[in-house]
C-alpha cells in the first residue's frame, strides 16, 4: 500500500493550495476529489476578491484578514485577478448613519478606503443609479475560482503531489487512535485503491461532516446556500457594493465577458440537490437594479447557487460568521485527522496555511510556508499571432497562467487549433483539446471550467455542435452521451431564468438538437 505525508480529501481552493503549500515544505501529498476540481463553493461563487471593507462594520478580523491576503494574492496570482476596484453605494431608502460606522471601521481595520462625491462616484462607474446619495471607493477586484485553483494543482503537480478528481473515499480504517488506511474509488476504472497517510486533511467543504462521521468524529456545520445570477455583458466597470449591513442582492461583479450579481443567504439541510429557484433569480434582479438600472433591462444567461460551509455560530443568514476553523480530531480520538471549516475564496492561502502548519507538525516536517512570496502564475506575455484574435488571446493567457504557451503551442501546431468554437467565450479549437488531452476532463461541464466554452450568451446553443467535433479530433468518435450531460448541466443554470422570449428560443434549440441531431436534452 502507497504511503504519503499527508492525504488531503476535496479538491476546492482550500485544497488545493493546501496542496501547494505542503509541497513547497517537502512533504508527500495526496489531493483527491469525489468529483470534478473546484465543484464545490469554490466553484459557485461571485469570484470577488474582497477588500474586507464588506465585513468592516460587523466582522472586523475577517475585514483585517481580507485586506492582508488580498494584497498577497495580487502578488502571487496576477494572471487570475482584475483590479476593478469598487465602490460602496447607498441609495435614499438605506440607513444614512451605516456610512459612519463603515467608514470607522474601515479605519479601524486597515482597509483601504476613501469617501468620494456622487459625481467623482457617477464619473468613475457611468452605470450607476441617480438616485445615490453617498458613494466610498475600495480596493476590491474580481478573480477567477477555476484558474487560481487549477493554477495552485498544477503547481503542487510540477513538486510532485499526486492529484487525482472524480476519487470519492469510500471507506477509512482506524487503529489505536490513528487513521492507518483511506480506500477510494476511482469512478473512470470502478477500482478501489488504498493509501497510508501519516495525516488525513478534510478540507471537503460542505462534505466535510461525512468524511469526519466515517471516523465516528462529529463535525457541527452550517450548509448555506447562497444563488447568484451571471447577466450578459459587462453592465459595470467597478465592483459595485450596497452601503448597508450585508443583505441578499447587494453585490455586482463584472466577470471576464458577463456580470454576476447576488446572492442570497439562507441556511438548508442538505449540501446536495440544491438549484436556483424562480423567485431567488426575480429577487435579485429587482433588488441589484435599485443600484445599475441597466440591469432591468439585461438579459440573464444563467443562474447558480453554492453551499457555503459555516462556521455554526453566531446566527444563521447573514448573522453567521464568514471566518474559518482548524478542527484537530486528536482532542476527541483521533490523533490524525484534521477538519477545516467556514472561510472565504479569498482568505483560502491563509486557512492553507493555518492548516499546513499543524499539519506539518504531526508528521515532524519543520520547513516554513512560502506560499505568500512565491509566485503561482504571473500574467503571461502575450504576443500577436497570426489568424488568432488579439481577445483570444487575452483570454487564453488569463485563463491558463502558466499554462499559456503549452495552450497556444496546441492551437498553432493543430491543423485546426485556431478555429474559434465558442464565438461568445472567444474559445479556440485548439484549446478545448489540450484540456482533453491532459486527462483531468471527463465531460463537457469540466469543459467549462478550464476554457469557458458555453459560457456565454448562447449557454452553448451555437458551440455544442463545435465541442463535439473538437472531442471527435481527440476520442474518434461522436461522443453524444459526453454532450448530453454537458447540455443537462447547463439547462440546470437556465431552468430559473426562461421566460417570454428566451423560453421560446431554448425550446427551439431544444427541439433542433433533438430532431437534427438526435442529441437529447432531460426535460426542464
Amino acid at each position: 500500500m502507497p504511503k504519503v505525508d499527508v492525504l488531503i480529501i476535496g479538491a476546492g481552493v482550500t485544497g488545493a493550495g493546501i496542496a501547494r503549500d505542503l509541497s513547497m515544505r517537502g512533504a508527500s501529498v495526496m489531493l483527491l476529489d469525489r468529483g470534478d476540481f473546484c465543484s464545490g463553493a469554490s466553484g459557485s461563487n461571485h469570484g470577488m476578491l474582497h477588500s474586507g471593507a464588506r465585513y468592516a462594520v460587523k466582522d472586523p478580523e475577517s475585514a483585517k484578514e481580507c485586506a492582508s491576503e488580498a494584497n498577497i494574492l495580487r502578488k502571487i496570482a496576477p494572471a487570475f485577478i482584475e483590479d476593478t476596484g469598487g465602490l460602496f453605494v447607498s441609495l435614499p431608502e438605506d440607513d444614512f448613519g451605516f456610512a459612519e460606522k463603515f467608514k470607522r471601521g474601515c479605519n479601524n481595520a486597515g482597509v483601504d478606503t476613501r469617501e468620494v462625491d456622487v459625481a467623482e462616484a457617477r464619473e468613475m462607474e457611468p452605470s450607476l443609479s441617480s438616485d445615490m446619495v453617498r458613494a466610498f471607493w475600495v480596493d476590491d477586484g474580481s478573480i477567477d475560482p477555476f484558474g487560481l485553483t487549477l493554477g495552485n494543482i498544477e503547481d503542487a503537480r510540477s513538486m510532485g503531489a499526486k492529484v487525482r478528481n472524480y476519487c470519492e473515499v469510500v471507506g477509512i480504517d482506524v487503529d489505536d487512535y490513528t487513521i492507518d488506511a483511506v480506500r477510494f474509488k476511482d469512478q473512470r476504472t470502478g477500482t478501489v485503491e488504498s493509501v497510508t497517510p501519516g495525516v488525513v486533511l478534510n478540507a471537503a467543504g460542505a462534505w466535510s461532516p461525512g468524511i469526519a462521521a466515517m471516523v465516528g468524529q462529529k463535525l457541527p456545520l452550517r450548509i448555506d446556500k447562497g444563488t447568484l445570477v451571471v447577466l450578459n455583458g459587462r453592465l459595470c466597470k467597478m465592483l459595485v457594493n450596497r452601503l448597508r449591513p450585508p443583505a441578499d442582492g447587494d453585490i455586482v461583479v463584472p466577470s471576464h465577458s458577463s456580470t454576476i450579481i447576488g446572492t442570497t443567504s439562507n441556511g438548508v439541510s442538505s449540501a446536495d440537490g440544491n438549484i436556483p429557484t424562480e423567485s431567488e433569480v426575480t429577487f435579485l434582479l429587482r433588488e441589484t437594479a435599485k443600484v445599475i438600472p441597466g440591469i432591468a433591462n439585461a438579459r440573464a444567461v444563467r443562474a447558480y447557487c453554492g453551499v457555503r460551509p459555516l462556521i455554526p455560530a453566531g446566527g444563521g443568514g447573514r448573522s453567521a460568521s464568514r471566518n474559518f476553523r482548524i478542527i484537530d480530531h486528536a482532542s476527541t480520538g483521533v490523533y490524525n485527522l484534521v477538519s477545516v471549516i467556514g472561510g472565504k475564496l479569498t482568505t483560502y492561502r491563509l486557512m492553507a496555511e493555518k492548516i499546513s502548519d499543524l499539519a506539518c507538525e504531526k508528521i515532524n516536517n519543520r520547513n516554513r510556508c512560502r506560499t505568500a512570496k512565491e509566485t503561482i502564475s504571473e500574467m503571461p506575455t502575450i504576443d500577436p499571432v497570426p489568424g488568432i484574435h488579439d481577445l483570444a488571446l487575452l483570454r487564453m493567457a488569463k485563463k491558463n497562467g502558466s499554462e499559456y504557451q503549452n495552450v497556444l503551442e496546441q492551437c498553432v501546431s493543430l491543423p485546426r487549433g485556431k478555429e474559434e468554437v465558442c464565438t461568445c467565450e472567444r474559445v479556440l479549437r485548439g484549446e478545448i483539446q489540450y484540456h482533453l488531452r491532459k486527462g483531468d476532463v471527463r465531460n463537457a461541464s469540466d469543459l467549462v471550467k478550464r476554457t469557458r466554452v458555453g459560457m456565454g450568451y448562447c449557454q452553448g446553443g451555437f458551440c455544442t455542435l463545435g465541442i463535439i467535433s473538437a472531442a471527435m479530433g481527440v476520442y474518434k468518435t461522436a461522443p453524444i452521451e459526453y454532450i448530453e450531460s454537458f447540455l443537462n448541466e447547463r439547462n440546470k443554470g437556465i431552468s430559473s431564468i426562461l421566460v417570454g422570449e428566451q423560453l421560446r428560443q431554448e425550446m427551439f434549440k431544444a427541439h433542433l438538437l433533438r430532431s437534427v441531431y438526435g442529441i437529447r436534452e432531460e426535460s426542464r
